[in-house]
């Protein structure tokens, strides 16, 4: 029998924050026995607003925290092992302008107010034919 969790807690999330904004994949969080599956996870960003808010500021963390490390391998590279560090800056860039397009893609976006996500809509729709029904 699985007995991995299936109910999302603030423990929970704040374990799987705090292990993506240090640096691990999704699949590697949920590697560990006592973690959810990843698709249990997905489940939970497309379904509560809150969790996907930690979880994008874990993201944001994370994308910030790689960039740094790209610099310092850049910075540390020698003539021997340049082209090996450039794959893995390479990776990181590519890697970092999709977790945070805004702030590290090729055209960053001006400050601006943030917008709501399709999950925040979805879940704001919801909550309306919730309360149409409760009429």
């Amino acid at each position: 029998m699985d007995d991995r969790p299936v109910r999302l807690t603030d423990a929970l999330a704040a374990e799987i924050c705090r292990r993506i904004a240090e640096g691990n994949l999704l699949h590697e969080v949920c590697r560990a026995r006592r973690m959810p599956l990843a698709g249990t996870v997905r489940q939970w960003l497309r379904e509560n607003s809150a969790f996907r808010s930690r979880y994008a500021l874990a993201r944001a963390t994370l994308a910030d925290a790689l960039a740094e490390d790209a610099i310092r391998v850049a910075r540390e590279a020698t003539p021997a092992d340049a082209t090996a560090r450039r794959l893995y800056v390479d990776a990181i860039k590519w890697y970092v302008a999709r977790i945070a397009p805004g702030k590290y893609g090729e055209r960053p976006a001006p400050d601006a107010a943030p917008r709501g996500t399709v999950g925040d809509a979805i879940e704001k729709g919801r909550e309306r034919v919730k309360r149409l029904r409760e009429v």
